[in-house]
């Protein structure tokens, strides 16, 4: 598992129809919206799970991470860009799914429309998605919330102080490999221009 920005990731091989099916909200493209929905008074929003199935087609830049989550609360104008620091890479026309928890459910309220989308440069093809809101019920203790409430307290985390990470008001690129890294993939730069803070930095 991986874990960064309180954001937890793993990544499975192969294709697995049970689990995207479980997803509420799926799509057969790299993109899906939806809005947040009434719930009972006694449950609460903890997260969003998102799911991924991507193949790998084969290219010469594997190695320049080019795979990015992007989520937008459309009502409140935040987005937040996920660049992770590893993923799975399979072998070529094989199947993988990333499968992500973003612990959003503080900035996520009814009626809010979310809009969740994949985005891969040259290699990476994403052929579906999923996303799920994770609920809690009240007076629920849970192993995870305890991890939740000890990482919100803490930097460079959602829910935390990602003033760092703030490329444009309400916009947070969350990518470590820029620290190390002096370019910055071009699709960032489409988004961005030069704006995004790393660039050129050293360690």
């Amino acid at each position: 598992m991986l874990f960064e920005y309180g954001i937890r990731s793993v990544y499975l091989k192969g294709t697995n129809d049970h689990i995207m099916m479980a997803f509420e909200h799926k799509s057969t493209r790299g993109s899906l919206s939806f809005h947040v929905p009434l719930h009972p008074d006694k449950y609460r929003i903890q997260g969003l799970k998102v799911s991924c199935l991507y193949r790998f087609l084969g290219s010469k830049d594997k190695d320049k991470w080019p795979f990015f989550i992007r989520i937008c609360n459309k009502t409140k104008g935040v987005t937040w860009i996920y660049n992770p620091l590893v993923y799975r890479i399979p072998k070529v026309d094989e199947d993988s799914m990333w499968i992500s928890y973003w612990p959003i459910g503080n900035i996520l309220d009814i009626g809010d429309k979310v809009k969740v989308s994949t985005h891969a440069e040259k290699g990476i093809m994403v052929s579906k998605c999923g996303a799920s809101l994770v609920y809690m019920g009240d007076g629920e203790v849970e192993h995870e919330e305890n991890l939740e409430n000890t990482t919100m307290k803490m930097k460079e985390v959602i829910g935390g102080d990602l003033s760092d990470f703030e490329v444009s008001r309400g916009v947070y690129y969350l990518c470590r490999r820029d620290f190390f890294k002096s370019t910055t993939p071009s699709m960032i730069k489409r988004w961005f221009g030069d704006s995004i803070p790393y660039i050129g930095k050293s360690p």
